[in-house]
C-alpha cells in the first residue's frame, strides 16, 4: 500500500489550476522535459516512493507541465518535477523587508501570465526603497515577472505602500488575464488591496479596508469592511479587476466573518459566521459572476450545512465535501446545470467516505482508511484503488504531495 499524503502549504484547490483559473489565464504545459515524460490524462497511478523534492518550509507551490513554481516571502524558484533539479531562482530586485510584521500568514500561489507574449511568473515582494537627506526609508511592494523558462527578469514595478496596509507581507492574489494583478496587504484585520496595472505599473486602484480572497475572470472576491473601521461587521463582496467598483454584495446576515474558498468553474464556497449571537453559522455555493447561489443550485440546497468545499474538474464536474453540524459527512459530484450525479454518504457504511485531496480532468483523487484512491469524477465508483500517493496538485505528468517532515514531493505520473 502506498503512503498517504496530504497537505502541507497549498493554497486554492483544483488541480493544476491552469484551465481559466483565476489567474484568467489558459492552459498551457510549462516547458522542459515534457518530451521525456509520458503524459496521461488524468494519471492514475504515480512512481513511489521515487519523489523528486520541491521546496521545504514556508513556501506555496503550483504545477505547470514538468515545472513546480514555487514562492515563499522573498524568493520564487523553479524545479524540474522529473528529475528534482533547480531551474532558476530570483529574488526581488529591491532590499527585502524583514519587518513588516509578516502577521497575516497568507501566501498565494505563483500565479502564471503573459507578459509582451511570453509565459511568465508573477510573484510580489515587500522591499525597503532607500530614504535620502530627511526622507526616511518607506516600505514598497515590487511586483516582478520573470520569464517562466528562464527566470529572467521581464519587468519590474515598485508602488508605495499604503499605511492602512503596513503590516504583513504582500500577497499576489492573481490576475485578470493580462491587464491587472490584485495584491493585497495586511490581512483580515487591517486590510488593503491593489489593482496594479501590468502595462504601466502603476496602481489602478485601491481598495482599504477590503481583503482579497482570489481573483476569477474580472472579479475579486473578498471580504470588505475588514479593518474594524465600520460598525456593521464584515461583508462579502465582488470588486471590478479594472477599477475595483463594486459589482456585488453577498446577501447575508451581518457578520462576524466569512471564509471564501474559490472552487474553480466559476464557483466559490462561503462560510459564514453571523454578527448576532442568535444566528446559526451557514455555507453557501455561489458564483463569483454574481455573489449568489446559482439558480439551478438554490441556497436551501446548502441549508443546515457546517461546512462545504468544492472543486472544480476542469472539464464539466464539481465534487464537493460537506457535513451537518453533527459531524456527519458526504461527498457528492454535480454536473454543469447542479444535477446531483452521485454521492457517498458517511452514515450509510456501504462504502468509506474519501477525503479529496484534488480534482481533475474527470478523476477525483482522496484517502480512505485503505489509503489513497481515484475515484470516476462522474460516476464516483473507483477508478483506481493502489495509485501511491494521493497528490494535492496534479497534471498530466506529476502529481505534489506534502507532510511536515519532508515538505513537497513531486511523483512522477505513470499510469
Amino acid at each position: 500500500m502506498g503512503v498517504v499524503l496530504g497537505l502541507l502549504t497549498a493554497c486554492g484547490g483544483g488541480g493544476s489550476g491552469d484551465a481559466g483559473g483565476q489567474d484568467g489565464g489558459t492552459h498551457r504545459s510549462g516547458g522542459g522535459q515534457q518530451s521525456k515524460a509520458k503524459p496521461y490524462d488524468p494519471p492514475l497511478k504515480f512512481e513511489y516512493p521515487a519523489a523528486q523534492h520541491v521546496v521545504s518550509g514556508r513556501w506555496t507551490v503550483r504545477l505547470d507541465g514538468t515545472t513546480a513554481y514555487a514562492v515563499s516571502d522573498d524568493q520564487v524558484k523553479a524545479v524540474d518535477v522529473l528529475d528534482g533539479k533547480e531551474r532558476w531562482t530570483a529574488g526581488p530586485k529591491g532590499a527585502a523587508t524583514r519587518d513588516t510584521g509578516y502577521a497575516t500568514g497568507e501566501m498565494a500561489r505563483p500565479t502564471l501570465t503573459e507578459i509582451d507574449g511570453r509565459r511568465a511568473v508573477l510573484a510580489a515582494f515587500g522591499v525597503t526603497t532607500p530614504g535620502s537627506g530627511t526622507t526616511p526609508d518607506r516600505n514598497s511592494v515590487e511586483l516582478a515577472a520573470l520569464d517562466a523558462g528562464s527566470g529572467r527578469r521581464l519587468w519590474t514595478a515598485t508602488v508605495d505602500r499604503p499605511e492602512s496596509g503596513a503590516k504583513g507581507a504582500p500577497v499576489l492574489v492573481g490576475t485578470d488575464g493580462t491587464a491587472h494583478a490584485v495584491v493585497e496587504l495586511g490581512g483580515d484585520g487591517d486590510a488593503v488591496t491593489l489593482g496594479i496595472s501590468l502595462d504601466s505599473g502603476k496602481v489602478a486602484w485601491t481598495a482599504k479596508g477590503f481583503a482579497a480572497k482570489f481573483v476569477d475572470g474580472g472579479t475579486v472576491v473578498g471580504l470588505a469592511d475588514s479593518n474594524g473601521e465600520t460598525d456593521g461587521g464584515i461583508g462579502v463582496q465582488g470588486l471590478k479587476s479594472s477599477d475595483g467598483s463594486r459589482r456585488w454584495s453577498y446577501d447575508a446576515p451581518e457578520l462576524n466573518g466569512a471564509t471564501l474558498t474559490w472552487a474553480g468553474g466559476g464557483l466559490f464556497t462561503a462560510g459564514v459566521d453571523p454578527h448576532e449571537a442568535l444566528e446559526e453559522d451557514g455555507v453557501a455555493l455561489l458564483a463569483t459572476s454574481t455573489g449568489r447561489p446559482p439558480a439551478a443550485y438554490p441556497s436551501g440546497k446548502t441549508a443546515g450545512l457546517s461546512r462545504l468545499t468544492c472543486q472544480f474538474d476542469d472539464r464539466g464536474t464539481t465534487v464537493c465535501e460537506s457535513a451537518l453540524p453533527d459531524g456527519h459527512k458526504r461527498v457528492f459530484a454535480l454536473d454543469r446545470s447542479f444535477r446531483q450525479l452521485w454521492s457517498i454518504d458517511g452514515a450509510d457504511g456501504s462504502r468509506l467516505l474519501p477525503d479529496v485531496t484534488t480534482v481533475w480532468h474527470g478523476a477525483v483523487y482522496g484517502t480512505t482508511d485503505n489509503g489513497p484512491v481515484v475515484l470516476d469524477a462522474r460516476t464516483g465508483k473507483d477508478r483506481a484503488t493502489s495509485p501511491a500517493i494521493a497528490p494535492y496538485q496534479v497534471n498530466e505528468y506529476a502529481g505534489l504531495a506534502s507532510t511536515p517532515s519532508t515538505g513537497i514531493e513531486a511523483y512522477r505520473a505513470v499510469g
